[in-house]
């Protein structure tokens, strides 16, 4: 029912407010990092926080018998790689993305021809 001056009028039509919203989020494009990923990066970040160089970090893991995730023996760069990566995958995921709302537009469905048919 709508207003027009002191008179009503009865309306038969529908009115649908339609949009697109947009949400961005980096958790569904991260790959989730292994147990044993996590492992080495732990234990790396604790032997970087008692001061060993990338390369001590290598003899370490070395000589506790711990392969890279390939297989293969640990080199300072690995190690240095490891710690690069976590950092880098961290601040993807802290980043922010704002939401995006745009395709504004009213449907109107004039509904006065369906009843006339029911009728």
């Amino acid at each position: 029912m709508t207003e027009l001056g002191d008179r009503y009028a009865l309306l038969y039509a529908d009115a649908f407010f339609c949009f697109k919203i947009t949400f961005r989020t980096p958790l569904l494009q991260i790959p989730l990092y292994s147990q044993y990923q996590f492992f080495l990066y732990q234990n790396i970040s604790k032997l970087r926080d008692k001061g060993l160089s990338f390369n001590k970090i290598a003899e370490w893991l070395s000589k506790k018998n711990y392969l890279s995730v390939r297989g293969k023996q640990f080199k300072g760069n690995h190690v240095h790689s490891i710690v690069k990566k976590k950092r880098l995958k961290d601040k993807k995921l802290e980043r922010e993305y704002p939401q995006v709302w745009s395709d504004f537009y009213l449907d109107i469905y004039d509904k006065s021809l369906i009843r006339k048919f029911k009728e």
